[in-house]
């Protein structure tokens, strides 16, 4: 694939009705670069013990070489978390109820499978900081020029549809501009958001 760059756009906000923003993401800032590049949402669980102390340490361990995306995860236990070759190919390494959407050829596809209890929200099937093994879901997907990926907590998608998301990824909103008009809406939970464009 011929060269190509990432731009990208990062925020994460504690919600009106949290005391504290136990949610991580990574980079936490916005940027651009050439590949290779990795990526994160770390969901601290909704005032689960440490669950913030969980939620960076994970983050925190992708500022180091990362061969193996499932050492990140077993830091945090609810997190997606990216990363993204001089190919384009994403490796996508998750548990929990985070989302990795990807808008390819104007088509939304939800990459990731939320791992949560129907009718219970944020009581996920794997806890965090538990000695369970987890069932990790690992996806190849091959990315091309044009595509936008979004990083996104249950925070952000429980407020929105995905309509409401696609227009926005099509759109070219940023994640700082995604994140304040959910932050409107009064929100449950903490908003992040991390949105990569391949040019």
């Amino acid at each position: 694939m011929k060269n190509f760059k990432l731009v990208w756009s990062a925020r994460s906000e504690c919600g009106p009705n949290r005391k504290k923003n136990e949610d991580s993401i990574y980079p936490s800032t916005s940027g651009n670069n050439q590949p290779p590049f990795k990526a994160a949402v770390c969901d601290g669980l909704g005032g689960h013990v440490s669950g913030d102390i969980a939620s960076k340490i994970a983050a925190d361990t992708l500022n180091e070489e990362v061969e193996d995306l499932k050492k990140v995860i077993n830091q945090a236990n609810n997190m997606t978390v990216i990363t993204i070759n001089e190919n384009a190919l994403m490796k996508i390494a998750h548990v929990g109820d985070s989302r990795c959407y990807v808008l390819s050829d104007r088509n939304l596809v939800k990459i990731t499978e939320d791992q949560n209890v129907p009718g219970y929200q944020n009581v996920l099937k794997q806890a965090l900081g538990s000695n369970e093994k987890l069932n990790i879901q690992e996806i190849d997907f091959q990315l091309q020029i044009g595509d936008v990926i979004l990083l996104c907590s249950d925070g952000l998608y429980n407020e929105v549809g995905e309509e409401y998301i696609k227009k926005k990824m099509q759109d070219g909103t940023s994640a700082d501009t995604l994140v304040s008009e959910v932050l409107l809406l009064d929100p449950k939970d903490n908003v992040s958001a991390i949105m990569i464009n391949l040019i």
